[in-house]
């Protein structure tokens, strides 16, 4: 019994006071939310430069193994890739033209037919008992009162957003230095870790760099493959919008289980206003996707890189969706590899150092 307290009681406290904390910082978020909204809005860029630069460093090292120096290296790698960047922004801005323009010619053909779902809506709830009607009328009113409280707050927050246009036009910048500054920036963190510390933050280092590295890049290309793959497949079946519609599919990608069925619903919504046969089409061209990605494309590119049970990732997702909305959802599945490569760490070194009694 005493032995079931010792273990149970530190883990309930533990409980309690991370509930407390909850509670605390949900009362205070009013007052702390503006303080929080402008280190997001740093924090942000760094994150996102750290991360194109990690990205970048096979392509850097591997310049460097052919005799260049590293900043010769650097340069050719970021010139080229704004060559890319150019090549592909000249392509794709007159076909996004192309299909903003179609979009708005055939824009008052959607309103009719949203028109008519709404007619078609009204009398099949007019048949339905009233209770029933009067519920299903309430939820269908309160996904259009969410819906007009987005656009909103999407007109309202145009000074923001160009808070986050200035602050995002860093990253490339960013990017760069961290690059080229690496070595510097490495040795300057181990300078300020104590000496007894180092072996583990060096061991773990490579471990989220084997792990968490090959995770990311295994995303990031199996969501470019999905993208083409599935505009490809769109283009095929002549849905309207079949580029966009394709990078929605590729982008959503990355969210485990839930992120095809979430970048199929726009490919359904621009269907179900065509016909009822396009509709099916897309259905068969999402399952076709999703098979070609699960059985070939991600054992393919991704391998074995996630040992997380599926239970597991659907509750983190719930988590992430909640606390984070879509970014949440994106970002929980890395960050809960991390926490638990730390705690792995931890856990080894005090296996390594033995404790005096």
């Amino acid at each position: 019994m005493d032995s079931l307290i010792k273990k149970w009681l530190p883990r309930l406290i533990l409980i309690l006071f991370l509930l407390l904390c909850g509670w605390i910082f949900s009362y205070l978020w009013k007052y702390i939310q503006p303080v929080f909204a402008g280190i997001w809005l740093a924090v942000v860029p760094l994150l996102l430069s750290i991360l194109f630069a990690y990205l970048l460093l096979p392509l850097v090292h591997f310049l460097m193994r052919a005799k260049c120096s590293n900043r010769l290296a650097v340069s050719i790698v970021f010139v080229v890739l704004t060559a890319v960047a150019g090549a592909l922004f000249q392509w794709w801005i007159p076909a996004f033209a192309r299909e903003w323009n179609h979009f708005l010619t055939h824009l008052p053909d959607l309103l009719d037919k949203v028109s008519d779902w709404n007619h078609a809506i009204a009398d099949w709830l007019s048949s339905m008992p009233q209770p029933v009607s009067i519920r299903i009328q309430d939820f269908i009113h309160s996904i259009q009162m969410a819906i007009e409280q987005r656009a909103e707050e999407l007109l309202a927050g145009i000074n923001h957003s160009l808070k986050w246009i200035i602050a995002l036009s860093l990253v490339p910048f960013m990017t760069f230095y961290l690059v080229k500054d690496r070595i510097v920036i490495r040795d300057y963190i181990m300078n300020h870790i104590p000496q007894d510390r180092k072996k583990q933050v060096v061991s773990l280092a490579a471990d989220l760099d084997q792990k968490l590295g090959s995770y990311i890049r295994g995303q990031l290309w199996l969501s470019a493959a999905v993208a083409v793959f599935s505009f490809a497949v769109l283009y095929a079946i002549k849905l309207p919008y079949a580029l966009p519609l394709g990078l929605l599919l590729g982008i959503f990608n990355v969210i485990p289980y839930l992120g095809p069925i979430i970048g199929a619903l726009p490919a359904l919504l621009v269907a179900s206003t065509i016909s009822g046969s396009m509709v099916i089409w897309v259905i068969a061209a999402a399952f076709g996707i999703q098979m070609v990605e699960s059985h070939l494309l991600a054992p393919w590119i991704m391998g074995k890189t996630i040992h997380i049970h599926p239970v597991m990732i659907m509750l983190l997702l719930l988590i992430g969706g909640e606390l984070g909305g879509m970014a949440g959802l994106i970002a929980v599945v890395p960050v809960y590899m991390i926490i638990g490569m730390i705690i792995h760490s931890f856990k080894q070194r005090e296996k390594e150092v033995p404790i005096d009694k």
